[in-house]
């Protein structure tokens, strides 16, 4: 894998390099830090605490018990008191971590259970890291994006990424089924498309628009896929082991607030028009923030809605956009949107790249401006405050790249009719 990409002189990829050392390395002072001071299983490895625990429960009880906050709270709790520092403990109070995602992707949580937490925590977070890394070289050599090493090691230390990484969150899966999923439709394999689409469920909330789209375009045998895919995943679990569905659907209810129940959704970080409005509502009136907000949202929607059109042809260039305005919608427009799942834009992101490979440089230099810049914040602020900023940040960013998607699908569309 060569790291140059087309046309880039030397001292420009002198730069490069600079750069990429830079984020690497603030990354790591940055996480050095939270951990001398927080510990762990706090901010690090918060999302692991609670997948970790969903994994012991289910050895011990079921599948079920993933959604049991009395199970997962006593497991929780020994973490929590094994590995936070007890300074911080007053700055952020212990409360339990839900595992919001349906069965069998639960049983996901299982493996890494077998070790040490500390050592679980660290295998969970480096298998990760190798499977993005793997995959985003398989996409760009599927669809032949030129020289795809700095691209892609700016994807593996961007934002989303890192946040993924030092969470424990399990978004690097959204690309895996959403890039095969691509790569089928752009085989014409309509049904395996679907059915790679259709593991997406296990965050059922980025098909809020990926179904409606491919309803609109007509993909009937893509939606037949997505329904026998998720049958075959979920029809089983009821079967055997029904009795999760309604502490699923709990779990749901719990964060659907505006404020979310639980406090682990820290709704005000996500990169949606929720987060937008939660936070404007600190400085102007909440009434006209959330009447703004929902009216924006609902233009996104549609905005994402109208690149439905480039999924009717198999013209690289317009189902490209297409995906990628959908992407970006998705993350915008879902009521629960934290900055990891914006991984789910990398595959189309590859393909749109791979048709225009001069826009390169500007991607990656826009992926490690945001590293840098919630890193810098989060020294200079603090990291709830570093979170909100570049949440707000990459939301003017998904909505000015659904908007452009949807102006470019629809303006070669008219063309062509």
């Amino acid at each position: 894998m060569r790291l140059e990409t087309p046309h880039r002189s030397g001292k420009a990829r002198g730069w490069l390099i600079t750069w990429v050392l830079v984020v690497i390395i603030a990354e790591v002072v940055f996480l050095n830090s939270v951990v001398r001071e927080r510990g762990l299983f706090d901010y690090i490895g918060l999302d692991y605490r609670g997948s970790r625990a969903a994994g012991e429960a289910i050895l011990e009880h079921g599948l079920g018990a993933a959604y049991d906050s009395s199970l997962l709270e006593d497991s929780q709790r020994q973490l929590y008191d094994r590995h936070t520092i007890e300074s911080t403990r007053y700055g952020l109070p212990f409360y339990v971590v839900p595992a919001p995602y349906p069965p069998p992707f639960t049983l996901a949580f299982v493996p890494s259970t077998w070790l040490p937490p500390v050592q679980g925590f660290v295998a969970w977070t480096l298998f990760h890291a190798v499977v993005l890394t793997l995959y985003l070289l398989r996409v760009a050599r599927v669809f032949g994006v030129p020289r795809p090493g700095w691209l892609i090691v700016a994807v593996a230390i961007s934002f989303p990424a890192f946040i993924n990484f030092i969470m424990g969150q399990l978004s690097v899966w959204l690309v895996v089924f959403f890039g095969e999923a691509l790569i089928a439709f752009e085989q014409r394999r309509h049904l395996k498309s679907g059915a790679w689409l259709g593991l997406l469920v296990c965050k059922p909330q980025v098909l809020v628009l990926i179904v409606p789209a491919l309803a609109l375009a007509r993909q009937w045998k893509v939606l037949l896929g997505m329904v026998a895919s998720v049958a075959v995943l979920i029809v089983p679990t009821l079967v055997f082991a029904g009795d999760w569905v309604s502490g699923f659907i709990q779990g749901i209810f719990d964060t659907a607030g505006s404020t979310g129940r639980v406090m682990n959704t820290f709704p005000s970080s996500m990169t949606n028009w929720r987060a937008f409005a939660l936070n404007s509502a600190r400085i102007y009136p909440s009434s006209i923030v959330w009447a703004f907000a929902l009216v924006a949202m609902v233009a996104t929607g549609i905005a994402g809605l109208l690149c439905s059109a480039g999924l009717r042809i198999t013209d690289r260039r317009q189902t490209g956009i297409a995906w990628l305005g959908l992407a970006a919608a998705t993350c915008a427009f879902s009521w629960h949107a934290h900055v990891h799942q914006i991984l789910l834009m990398a595959p189309p992101l590859f393909v749109v790249l791979s048709i225009w490979p001069h826009l390169t440089d500007t991607v990656v230099r826009i992926l490690l401006g945001t590293s840098a810049m919630f890193v810098l914040a989060a020294f200079t602020l603090s990291v709830g405050e570093a979170h909100d900023i570049l949440g707000g940040t990459l939301l003017g960013c998904l909505v000015a790249i659904t908007a452009i998607c949807a102006l470019v699908l629809h303006s070669q569309w008219f063309v062509r009719e």
